[in-house]
């Protein structure tokens, strides 16, 4: 599958430019689903925010989003970091303005 690898490094230096230093800001898009959750809404929901680049928020918010997981059985993600898949980072709304 054709897409984006990072190291460790380059993938955090990304979300850091995206986003600002504060973690919990960063936002990632489902690939399955296309709901956009950041770190907040899954620490709001009693979740590690960590969870935020593999997990859709729908695993942990009725209603919100799908069951999806990076780590499942089907590798759907187009970006990886040192070899393993992670969600895509959610365009930010200040860059949309």
């Amino acid at each position: 599958m054709e897409g984006k690898n990072y190291t460790q490094q380059e993938w955090l230096a990304e979300g850091k430019r995206l986003f600002g230093d504060k973690y919990e800001d960063y936002k990632f898009k489902c690939p399955r689903c296309g709901n956009v959750a950041s770190g907040q809404e899954f620490k709001d929901a009693g979740q590690n925010p960590n969870a935020m680049y593999c997990e859709c928020i729908g695993r942990h918010v009725k209603g919100k989003g799908c069951d999806w997981a990076a780590y499942g059985l089907f590798d759907i993600c187009k970006v990886h970091v040192d070899g393993k898949p992670v969600f895509e980072f959610a365009p930010d709304d200040k860059e949309e303005d």
